[in-house]
């Protein structure tokens, strides 16, 4: 069987879950959006070294690769469809509960989310971290967040059980 990943061909059965690869949504800093499967491989080496680029299947079953420069965020989802009529809620009406850092980061393009956080080095000193967003009813389910695409970022306390 050829793998579409080397070829850029489309498949008739699309990765999902059950293989390990998880849906993401990558939002890029120009406002281009990328749907696709990421390996759980991929994903660790994001986190571990931000590699200067990586491959992600899309939605279609091709292969893209993606500057790890380029993106705003990668959204880790449930749908690619999203609910369109749903509000999402982007911040913690109250003290969140969980373990981590309650953060809240301004991106440059003016979109702020809080989310909580590892509480450890890594998420103050490698160029990405991932934080888990406030609405467990959205689709988002873990964003892993590009610095570079940060205009500010807040600690605003400690997430407790």
């Amino acid at each position: 069987m050829i793998n579409p990943l080397e070829t850029g061909r489309k498949t008739a059965s699309l990765p999902s879950e059950q293989d390990g690869r998880r849906k993401v949504v990558i939002r890029y800093i120009d406002g281009r959006v990328l749907r696709g499967y990421l390996s759980p491989e991929e994903e660790s080496e994001l986190q571990r070294n931000t590699p200067a680029s990586f491959p992600v299947e899309t939605a279609e079953g091709e292969r893209a690769e993606v500057c790890s420069s380029d993106i705003k965020a990668i959204f880790f989802v449930k749908k690619f469809e999203g609910a369109p009529d749903y509000s999402e809620f982007k911040v913690f009406i109250a003290q969140p509960n969980g373990r981590g850092v309650w953060i809240r980061v301004h991106f440059q393009d003016g979109e702020v989310m809080e989310g909580v956080a590892a509480n450890k080095l890594d998420t103050y000193l490698k160029p990405v971290f991932s934080m888990i967003p406030p609405d467990p009813a959205s689709n988002n389910q873990t964003v892993l967040v590009s610095k570079s695409s940060l205009a500010e970022m807040q600690i605003l306390g400690l997430a407790a059980d």
